[in-house]
């Protein structure tokens, strides 16, 4: 384990790379036979003008970029946040716990863009019932003399401004050798995760993953993704058989309480894909209504209106969201369609579920849809 060294070059058909010390400055040459690949996401760098007295614009990437936010912060009243993603997110409610006047840009119509229309304005809900100012639906156009300055004419006020537009794979050492990337601008894998060069492995968010509903090749920069990319490349380099699945996209939140989830393809990603979506959101309690625990689930649910092969779920609340949307994940490893959510035999008393899953009730819902049996309401 060498840290403070940087690779500066790959040199695959030598099979070499070179290597530099930060701490003493020394290069030296480092030969391999097989290489992984493992070089992560960097964040999206602001570019817009800035005035010389413009408010200091930070990142969040890493524990370093922490530390540097946790030392300039005791200066800062009125913080501005630039995208309403899930590190955007977050950070308005650490802010906001911490004191801070927190104002929120996002350049989309909705927070959580990604997101079905709904989900996104429950989200927005919740944030502005905790003191957030939001700004959406216009770009950042520059930093000026204690403003953000937004394309719309909006000045608002800023003592930091912190950067959250964003990730983007890291690739540059691999394309300088001549790896290839895919589609997606990451580096391009097979299920074993090779490379284009066999004995050149790529893993964690500066590779791609296949996709296992739309059956295409996705970007997604998560922990848990890397994780898993990381056990079956290591598996084969070390000279086992191991096999990447693929993905289904699931992913969770919490913003100020409120617990936002998804896992396979929205609506518009499913239609992309060459599927015929529809799409219904429904309102379940969490538990039996009359439990003091109970509260409300919106779950948004599409499938496919020829086969009612589920698609995707979206799922936001304060109370087990986290247990619908893995019960979704599965029925989408299981290729499951609506009727066989409705049918599921899942675990039932008052305290944890109503007498239909919530699960249960939304593949009830959709499944009239998916047979005609009542008019079909397309959502985005």
């Amino acid at each position: 384990m060498r840290t403070q060294h940087r690779v500066d070059e790959l040199d695959v058909r030598g099979g070499t790379l070179k290597v530099h010390d930060l701490q003493t400055g020394r290069s030296y040459t480092e030969p391999f036979d097989r290489l992984l690949l493992a070089t992560g996401a960097r964040a999206t760098r602001l570019n817009v003008p800035l005035a010389p007295d413009a408010p200091p614009a930070v990142y969040l990437r890493s524990i370093a970029d922490a530390d540097h936010i946790l030392d300039v912060l005791p200066g800062v009243r009125k913080l501005v946040i630039m995208g309403g993603g899930y590190i955007g997110l977050e950070m308005a409610e650490a802010f906001s716990q911490l004191g801070r006047e927190v104002a929120l840009v996002e350049m989309m119509p909705h927070l959580i863009p990604t997101f079905a229309a709904p989900m996104g304005l429950a989200v927005e809900d919740r944030v502005r019932a905790n003191g957030v100012e939001l700004f959406m639906g216009s770009r950042v156009s520059g930093l000026d003399k204690g403003h953000v300055v937004l394309e719309n004419g909006a000045h608002i006020p800023a003592d930091l401004v912190l950067v959250a537009t964003g990730v983007k794979p890291s690739t540059d050492l691999a394309t300088s050798a001549g790896i290839q990337l895919g589609k997606t601008g990451a580096i391009a894998v097979n299920s074993k995760m090779q490379t284009n060069l066999p004995h050149i492995y790529a893993a964690g968010d500066c590779a791609e993953s296949h996709h296992f509903v739309s059956q295409r090749p996705v970007w997604l920069p998560l922990g848990d993704v890397a994780n898993r990319h990381g056990r079956v490349a290591g598996t084969n380099m070390a000279g086992g058989q191991a096999v990447f699945p693929g993905v289904l996209g699931t992913a969770i939140f919490k913003v100020f309480g409120l617990a936002v989830a998804r896992t396979g393809l929205g609506e518009a990603e499913a239609l992309a894909a060459g599927f015929h979506p529809i799409s219904q959101v429904v309102e379940v309690p969490s538990r039996a209504r009359y439990m003091e625990e109970s509260r409300k689930l919106l779950i948004h649910l599409t499938a496919d209106r020829d086969t009612g092969q589920v698609l995707g779920c979206q799922v936001t609340g304060d109370d087990a969201v986290d247990k619908t949307v893995d019960t979704m994940a599965a029925a989408l490893r299981g290729n499951l369609t609506v009727d066989d959510l409705a049918d599921l035999d899942l675990a039932y008393a008052p305290p944890f579920s109503p007498v239909a899953a919530p699960v249960q009730v939304a593949g009830e819902v959709l499944k009239k849809h998916v047979r005609g049996d009542e008019p079909i309401t397309q959502l985005t």
